[in-house]
């Protein structure tokens, strides 16, 4: 049994995730620039997000056994997690290790309260790339309060290569905000491969499986206009 799963689990086996990738490794940068001395025993943000990194970097190298004790002890640490960037850290980490536990958790991220996890769920749903992410991504483009989020998730949809994702991105085009209609239609134009331009009516033709008619390109100035 590898000695991540013999340590006493504090924080993630953050002791021996640090001497794994060594102090002289953990980031240095904004705020925490200027961390306070740590209680004894308690991992400093800075090495919470760097043993994520490095979780997530070595999935692929860990077996069956130690990615379930992985993703058991980030299932409970996302649940007492107050740091809202951590949290989407962890989110992050999960999207490598795919198991019901942590797709439950990833299901519960697209309702997080901190637009930072949110933004990461799309980004992990989107390289999952599973039936269920198409629908987690569709439902979080059509209903999230935040743009961000949820144009985050109509350019998630635009990686996925399946019919379903036509259809899903087809009823966005009628959206009341303009910035997400031209990213709908970024997104199918990756995913079909086709360049109908940049005005809504030809790919509504095309999602309803219609000839759209030919597409004069638009000048600069019509591109401008149609974003508003």
């Amino acid at each position: 049994m590898s000695r991540l799963i013999r340590d006493d689990r504090r924080w993630l086996g953050l002791a021996l995730l640090m001497a794994m990738i060594g102090c002289n490794a953990l980031p240095n940068w904004g705020p925490f620039r200027e961390v306070p001395d740590r209680l004894p025993g308690m991992p400093t943000p800075a090495e919470k997000m760097a043993a994520l990194r490095k979780l997530a970097k070595d999935a692929g190298a860990r077996n069956a056994e130690e990615k379930q004790q992985v993703v058991h002890d980030l299932t409970k640490a996302i649940r007492e997690e107050p740091d809202g960037m951590i949290r989407a850290e962890i989110i992050n980490t999960l999207a490598h290790y795919p198991a019901p536990a942590s797709d439950q958790v990833l299901r519960s991220a697209l309702d997080d309260p901190d637009t930072d996890v949110r933004l990461a769920a799309c980004k992990a749903w989107a390289y999952r790339g599973t039936p269920e992410a198409i629908e987690m991504l569709a439902s979080a483009a059509k209903k999230d309060q935040d743009k961000d989020v949820r144009l985050a998730a109509v350019r998630a949809l635009g990686k996925s290569k399946s019919p379903r994702v036509v259809r899903e991105l087809g009823g966005l085009l009628d959206d009341g905000d303009p910035a997400v209609r031209y990213a709908t239609i970024g997104s199918l134009r990756q995913v079909t491969g086709q360049d109908l331009g940049d005005q809504v009516e030809p790919w509504r033709q095309y999602v309803r499986g219609e000839a759209p008619p030919a597409v004069k390109a638009p000048s600069l100035a019509e591109r401008w206009r149609n974003m508003f």
